[in-house]
């Protein structure tokens, strides 16, 4: 298939409309669901900030139609010998020589040009079968870059709404071992007098990531920075509803959160971070707040048809509780990384 690879024009109007377009039909491929953005929305979730640039290339038909993409992630407060990148190919068009384009033509000279060593990528493959099958698309495109599977995850869905019945059963569970901690909720930001022991709470949850042999050096989640993430969400229509456990001596003690964009149309959501700290295990604190996130998410998002999460194979014990609330595997997804010399 012959196309033409250039950088995403992110201040046309006419092409982030259609790049959205083609985000929706890979979404609905993969995950069976959709993200409705509009323009602006759109433009917020690709632009760069003082913590991290961001590059994005096309690859594009005759006719101008966006059929595959790739883009860079270059840290820059941490990892600044790391660059991640992600590539994605219009369900229509795999198997056509787009992948092969955009490595070549666009993500190869990218990586150089960072002057970054350690490239990090991810791919999605089918839920059963062999990872290292050289044959998978995700694997020819590991194999271009140089780089090798660090880690395998589980991508599971979670089909909603659930049934209250089945909410009531689980929080009565977390009840039987809670003791004297208690969960509160908050909607899209953190209050201010909490933003510090937040941060500790996303800093341990890189620290304690199971994700096997991935280099990755955790950052410092400063107020500043926890208020930009907040600012991007709301820029680009998200919502944020945040579950805390806080410990009997009033310390925070775990977190669970679910996003979701509020536009209509919109169709998915996603179960993100889930953490409870080394100390405070053993409490059915994991279940206890994501039983909180997933109550409140069918009043504040009645619309959405399905949330959607990653385990790494190495994590049961978060497994075990999707399991519980009835997360379905869709397919599973390789962490790529490696030093290669492009």
């Amino acid at each position: 298939m012959n196309v033409t690879v250039r950088p995403l024009d992110v201040s046309s109007d006419r092409e982030l409309a259609q790049y959205q377009l083609f985000e929706e039909a890979c979404a609905a491929a993969l995950f069976g669901g959709v993200e409705s953005y509009s323009v602006e929305q759109t433009r917020a979730r690709l632009a760069p900030n003082r913590f991290w640039d961001l590059g994005h290339w096309v690859a594009v038909t005759g006719d101008d139609r966006i059929v595959g993409y790739v883009g860079t992630f270059v840290p820059l407060n941490e990892n600044l010998d790391a660059v991640h990148v992600e590539m994605s190919v219009h369900p229509e068009h795999r198997g056509q020589g787009v992948a092969t384009a955009l490595v070549t033509e666009a993500l190869i000279p990218a990586i150089r040009a960072t002057g970054r060593s350690l490239i990090t990528g991810y791919g999605a493959i089918p839920a059963e079968g062999d990872p290292d099958d050289p044959q998978l698309p995700a694997n020819r495109v590991a194999r271009a870059l140089g780089v090798d599977r660090k880690n395998v995850a589980v991508c599971r869905v979670l089909d909603l709404p659930l049934a209250e019945s089945l909410l009531d059963d689980l929080a009565a569970q977390a009840a039987e071992k809670l003791g004297d901690y208690r969960v509160i909720s908050f909607d899209d930001a953190v209050p201010e007098e909490y933003l510090p022991a937040y941060g500790a709470l996303l800093r341990q949850l890189d620290l304690d990531d199971p994700d096997e042999d991935v280099e990755h050096e955790a950052p410092e989640y400063t107020p500043e920075r926890i208020r930009l993430a907040e600012q991007r969400r709301r820029d680009s229509g998200k919502r944020s509803l945040i579950a805390v456990a806080v410990a009997p001596d009033g310390t925070f003690a775990g977190n669970s959160v679910v996003e979701f964009h509020s536009g209509e149309g919109t169709t998915m959501g996603w179960q993100e971070n889930t953490l409870v700290m080394p100390e405070h295990r053993g409490h059915r604190l994991g279940l206890a707040l994501k039983v909180a996130t997933h109550r409140r998410l069918a009043q504040e998002a009645p619309g959405l048809r399905s949330l959607v999460t990653w385990n790494s194979h190495v994590n049961p014990w978060m497994i075990a509780i999707n399991e519980q609330l009835g997360y379905r595997v869709a397919h599973r997804e390789i962490a790529y990384q490696g030093r290669p010399a492009l």
